[in-house]
């Protein structure tokens, strides 16, 4: 099993001190959350909370994942890097491509080695993102499917022309672009986001309990099985709302989880607004969680 940091509702600052903890414990990797801002009022509800109010406050920080994870990579050498969610159809084609690509790029540390980033990506629910950058939220889904498809041909560095009914460009190319394919991991649970995650790389959740956790296996082995990709390699990354002991690992992996999210210094998630831990508490936190359950 690999044990992934989930940094929601930090203070930015912590990043790079937290990244150098994440790879001196044996962490996989970190996945960074994805706001552009904070609407006074909401047009649509979080979906996360049973009223669908926000849990944090405007003090907490946001940062632009892409940044965030290209400072991160600068400081380490093996972590690797997701988002969790990026909410992509949210912004431009060419925008997302180029700082994902850049990011990748820039991991990989030498001309010749491989990157350490994927993108964990989903259609989003924030109604108001949408209208403030003028993309429309109605098309989220179907703009998100096609953006993958002109993201991966973008990524090679080919010189691509896209003629679709939400993305059109001239014959044009991005550089620099990493050695390898960057994956691409679905969030969410609906049956449409089970079925997305089916055709692409992987699925990330956030958290879920045993049960779940097992219900939500169960529809994306069938939705792979549908799509004739149970060949592939697959990634299922999520939080478990349970004590990661050798005993609960080996059981969600027979289910098909690969790798667990978690934030060993968060007691309660209603605490955690600005400013948060000191890092010298969350690098506390992660020592002593390594010490108990990474391997």
């Amino acid at each position: 099993m690999k044990f992934w940091l989930s940094p929601a509702f930090c203070d930015t600052a912590h990043l790079t001190g937290l990244a150098r903890a994440a790879e001196e414990y044996g962490f996989e990797g970190i996945a960074i959350p994805d706001h552009l801002f904070h609407p006074v009022e909401l047009s649509s509800p979080y979906p996360y909370t049973p009223d669908g109010s926000r849990y944090w406050s405007k003090d907490t920080h946001w940062p632009e994942p892409w940044v965030a994870i290209a400072a991160m990579a600068a400081v380490t050498t093996r972590l690797r890097f997701t988002t969790n969610i990026y909410v992509a159809p949210a912004r431009d084609l060419l925008t997302v491509a180029n700082q994902l690509a850049t990011a990748a790029y820039l991991s990989q540390g030498s001309a010749g080695g491989h990157h350490r980033v994927a993108l964990g990506v989903g259609p989003g629910w924030s109604k108001d993102e949408f209208t403030a950058t003028g993309q429309a939220f109605a098309k989220r889904g179907a703009r998100l499917d096609e953006m993958l498809e002109a993201l991966r041909r973008l990524w090679t560095g080919d010189v691509v022309e896209l003629t679709g009914p939400n993305y059109t460009l001239p014959p044009c190319s991005i550089t620099p672009t990493p050695n390898d394919p960057i994956p691409v991991y679905i969030g969410g649970v609906s049956d449409i986001a089970i079925r997305r995650a089916a055709r692409n790389d992987g699925w990330i959740g956030i958290y879920h309990t045993v049960d779940e956790t097992r219900s939500i296996m169960e529809r994306i082995r069938a939705a792979r099985e549908a799509a004739g990709t149970l060949d592939r390699p697959f990634r299922a990354m999520l939080a478990v709302l349970a004590e990661p002991t050798p005993e609960l690992c080996e059981q969600v992996e027979e289910w098909g989880v690969t790798d667990l999210l978690g934030a060993p210094w968060m007691k309660n998630i209603k605490a955690m607004t600005a400013p948060g831990p000191s890092l010298d508490e969350m690098v506390e936190a992660v020592a002593e969680f390594a010490g108990r359950y990474v391997k």
